[in-house]
């Protein structure tokens, strides 16, 4: 009973070497890309307040609902046991063994970031959607990639949902993004559609429920349509069709478009972005992930190949071995293997297998993400 409460993303599981606050120096000595990751999204947090704050009662209620959806969509599935498929590295503050504080705040950024953007475009609600879907994806994606790449944290070894990955980003993360964002968008806007500016306190609560109620029900619907084309799973063809039918989306509404009825001030969201796509874009180019380590928890290390089920149906491997995985990280930098069952151990960072490739993909998208919200 333990080992299974332990995984659960709101037990505490004092029997775990975890603790609540870590020093920030403590944890640059081990993965100081981390830190600024963890920073950085606290400073974009509070850059997404104070802008909320000055733009009223529409823009606290998506700071709110982004907040609330985007943190229930994230227990929701570490609970799940055939869908728990991450964990995550210890931040210098956790709430609890699974869950950085920081990462409610990933959730307010790249929701609130491209909702209020693309609001700013007059776009009608479809077309609105969509492109704030596709902007999400944009702020995300540099994210997912460095994330990924030092460690901040690590996938399920043979979850076929995320089998498929592009530059060690699993094309499934880039298509819930999209889907996800684009229905946190719709449904709010279908909540504010007779009171826009939230003069009533009802249209409050009903934009709400629905984004945090709805949002990733809505999300599921979505891939579950574009996995066929890929063979059941999340892949390449899915996610063409995806980002093409919302392109095709913004198109067509874009000659729709009306001025926004609101003053906008938008200079500390554009500050902000622009500090956090260079950051990344920085730490892509001058950071080492070969010098990371990441002690937290991690998939239960086990006997090989003993299988197991996932949501889908889908046969993975329910432990992950040294003998037989194939992810971005090793066992180098410590002395032996994890104990047996263990789900608390170290992994390493690996060196860039192709480091071109993978800077040109977060440069590109860093650079997208600039023009689309500087």
């Amino acid at each position: 009973v333990v080992p299974m409460l332990a995984t659960m993303p709101w037990d505490l599981a004092r029997h775990l070497p975890w603790t609540p606050l870590q020093s920030p120096l403590e944890k640059w000595a081990v993965q100081p890309t981390f830190v600024i990751g963890e920073y950085l999204f606290y400073a974009c947090t509070i850059a997404a307040f104070v802008h909320a704050r000055r733009h009223g009662r529409s823009h606290l209620l998506v700071f709110l609902a982004a907040l609330l959806a985007g943190t229930a969509n994230d227990v929701l599935f570490m609970a799940l046991p055939m869908v728990d498929n991450f964990w995550q590295a210890q931040s210098t503050i956790m709430l609890t063994p699974r869950l950085p504080l920081y990462i409610p705040c990933v959730y307010v950024c790249f929701m609130y970031f491209p909702t209020v953007t693309v609001w700013r475009t007059g776009l009608p609600l479809l077309p609105r959607a969509a492109l704030t879907g596709i902007l999400g994806e944009v702020f995300y994606g540099p994210y997912d990639i460095v994330g990924a790449k030092f460690v901040w944290w690590t996938w399920h070894d043979t979850d076929m949902p995320i089998a498929n990955r592009l530059l060690g980003a699993p094309i499934g993360s880039s298509m819930w993004v999209l889907t996800f964002v684009f229905a946190f968008s719709l449904l709010l806007g279908l909540g504010l559609r007779k009171d826009p500016e939230v003069k009533q306190r009802a249209t409050f609560f009903k934009a709400l429920g629905l984004a945090v109620g709805l949002s990733s029900a809505l999300m599921v619907v979505q891939v579950q349509a574009m996995q066929p084309l890929d063979g059941g799973i999340p892949g390449p063809r899915g996610l063409c069709v995806l980002v093409a039918i919302y392109v095709g989306l913004v198109a067509w509404g874009w000659g729709k478009r009306k001025p926004p009825t609101f003053e906008t001030n938008d200079r500390t969201l554009r500050l902000a972005a622009i500090l956090y796509f260079s950051t990344l874009a920085a730490i892509m180019a001058f950071a080492d992930p070969a010098t990371h380590r990441s002690a937290s928890m991690h998939q239960t290390y086990g006997p090989c190949h003993q299988e197991a089920k996932d949501i889908m149906g889908f046969t993975r491997y329910q432990y992950v071995c040294a003998e037989d995985f194939d992810e971005d990280y090793t066992f180098d930098c410590v002395q032996g293997k994890p104990e047996a069952m263990a789900e608390w151990y170290t992994v390493c960072g690996k060196p860039h297998t192709n480091f071109a490739a993978t800077m040109l993909g977060v440069a590109g998208l860093c650079a997208l993400g600039l023009a689309a919200y500087g």
